[in-house]
């Protein structure tokens, strides 16, 4: 593939990204404005955990699984600070996402993050209004799938044991990390975390492909952010987000993940400047290698150890 025919969007996914790019900008916008950084971050928790549910369910059980995954992201708010509690709860949230991952694949792989970002991330959150503001982010997804009428996916699940191997490496490997830099309040450490959670998949060759992606993507991002951050004004600043969260949103639907990571990356680190674009660019990419290379290693560690074999029949079985 050249790479212009790579970087290329189709027309119906372009205009269609633009529309939901400006929606949720929109809504960010206005929430960040009138009620606050920490609203801003649980609405945008809420798209992170029902961006998947959204598309891949009916509207109503969409809906019904928005208030859970809320009031998941209320404990962890109410836990921070707690570095055991805190560790224990994401561990327990990466648990849950198995028999989720038994019925439909990939389902619920927002959870674990949001979790282990708002026990971490900087700023003043209060259970009551994160769960309020998830639950918002969750209910507007649900309501630009019905009317974009997306095609449900026919996906089956993973089957019972790496699905329940799955999470429960997960869980210890992201439990670690999350009581580690609780303790020693490692600055930015939940990326890592974060990391984990995104490339950590069931089966081990997956995980090695996600962290390769990751690395590149992210490393592409940071350069992004530093160029905008160093030639561009503030206006401009702005405009380019609102074209990476369009990109982000047009390359995740073409399921393109090393270029939805490189326009995922600038949004978040212009967004997190409390350092400098360029401290936050360095942290972040040293969090997300650090996290890469530890679920490389879990992946390798996973595949010499895995008493599963590769039987078709064993999807049946689930």
């Amino acid at each position: 593939m050249s790479l212009r025919s790579g970087w290329a969007v189709s027309r119906p996914v372009l205009v269609f990204s633009t529309v939901v790019a400006v929606v949720l900008i929109a809504a960010f916008a206005v929430v960040l404005w009138l009620a606050g950084v920490p609203a801003a971050v649980g609405l945008g928790m809420g798209f992170l955990a029902g961006t998947r549910p959204a598309i891949a369910l009916s509207p109503r059980f969409a809906m019904t699984l928005a208030l859970p995954t809320a009031m998941a992201g209320a404990v962890a708010v109410a836990l921070r600070g707690e570095p055991v509690a805190a560790a224990c709860f994401v561990a327990l949230c990466c648990v849950m996402v198995a028999p989720a991952e038994i019925y439909q694949q990939g389902l619920l792989p927002g959870l674990p993050t949001a979790a282990a970002v708002l026990v971490a991330v900087p700023g003043n959150y209060t259970p009551a209004s994160t769960a309020a503001w998830m639950i918002a982010g969750s209910l507007l997804l649900v309501v630009i799938a019905v009317v974009a009428k997306f095609p449900k996916p026919q996906e089956t699940g993973t089957d019972r044991v790496r699905a329940w191997r799955h999470a429960a490496v997960m869980a210890a490997c992201v439990g670690v990390v999350v009581y580690v830099i609780q303790l020693y309040d490692v600055p930015h450490g939940y990326w890592i975390a974060v990391t984990l959670t995104v490339v950590l998949r069931p089966l081990p060759d997956h995980t090695r492909e996600r962290a390769r992606q990751r690395i590149i993507g992210t490393v592409g991002g940071v350069i992004l952010a530093l160029v905008l951050a160093s030639v561009m004004p503030v206006w401009g600043i702005a405009v380019g987000l609102a074209a990476c969260v369009l990109l982000m949103i047009a390359y995740a639907m073409q399921d393109d993940y090393v270029r939805q990571v490189v326009f995922l990356t600038p949004a978040v680190v212009l967004l997190a400047p409390a350092g400098g674009v360029g401290v936050t660019a360095v942290e972040r990419a040293v969090a997300t290698v650090a996290g890469t290379l530890v679920a490389g290693a879990v992946a390798l560690l996973v595949e010499r150890t895995d008493p599963v074999e590769d039987d078709p029949s064993e999807g049946d079985a689930a």
